[in-house]
């Protein structure tokens, strides 16, 4: 969703399934208006993160797993911040650097996928899970390194493609990989109007589905 509140109005729609109704139309709650409220605000975000790699990375850690509603749970507990207000941490970091004027948004690239954690993090923290929040001591390749990583891992493909869907009168979808063809449907929540198998041959032996 980075860049959809700043996008067009043609372009908003893509944002539909990203981004909640109360995000995209609400004001910005008044806690984080200020700027050195929101500033406090992101600082307490990035410090409960710190903490949690910590505890990843430290003896007692190892890989975790939690929910989007179980992680958003402790991040309240730790920081007593708000999760309405965690909603719009993308939008108001947007304006804010909107508002400053910032020439280099590359400089600000690891502050915005906090906020945009956040925002996502608290958004579908309800219902049935659709994210799950990936938790390992050890991110990095290079063996003996320590590096903590936090994963935001979308478990539903519909999200990405009902936008899509929304904005295009036909959708064309196709591939060469995933079998049975009446799986697409289901993972994808939509109703096909037309949908056909090829069947096709190859000149050597290949590793089908």
């Amino acid at each position: 969703d980075q860049g959809l509140l700043d996008a067009p109005a043609a372009d908003i729609g893509l944002a539909s399934n990203i981004l909640s109704p109360d995000v995209l139309n609400e004001a910005v709650p008044g806690n984080i208006r200020r700027a050195e409220h929101f500033i406090a605000f992101m600082k307490k975000i990035v410090e409960h993160l710190k903490a949690r790699l910590r505890s990843v990375a430290g003896p007692n850690g190892g890989v975790q797993s939690e929910t989007p509603l179980a992680f958003l749970h402790r991040m309240m507990n730790g920081t007593s911040l708000e999760a309405k207000s965690l909603k719009f941490a993308y939008s108001r970091l947007s304006s804010l650097l909107r508002t400053l004027q910032v020439s280099n948004l590359d400089d600000f690239n690891a502050l915005t996928d906090v906020a945009d954690f956040a925002t996502l993090l608290s958004t579908y923290s309800e219902g049935v899970a659709k994210f799950a929040i990936i938790m390992e001591p050890n991110g990095s390749s290079i063996p003996g390194a320590s590096d903590p990583v936090i994963q935001l891992a979308c478990l539903d493909s519909s999200l990405a493609i009902a936008p899509l869907f929304k904005r295009f009168g036909s959708v064309i979808i196709t591939s060469g990989t995933l079998s049975p063809i009446d799986l697409y449907p289901k993972l994808l929540q939509f109703e096909p109007r037309v949908s056909e198998s090829l069947h096709m041959s190859t000149f050597r032996p290949c590793i089908r589905p």
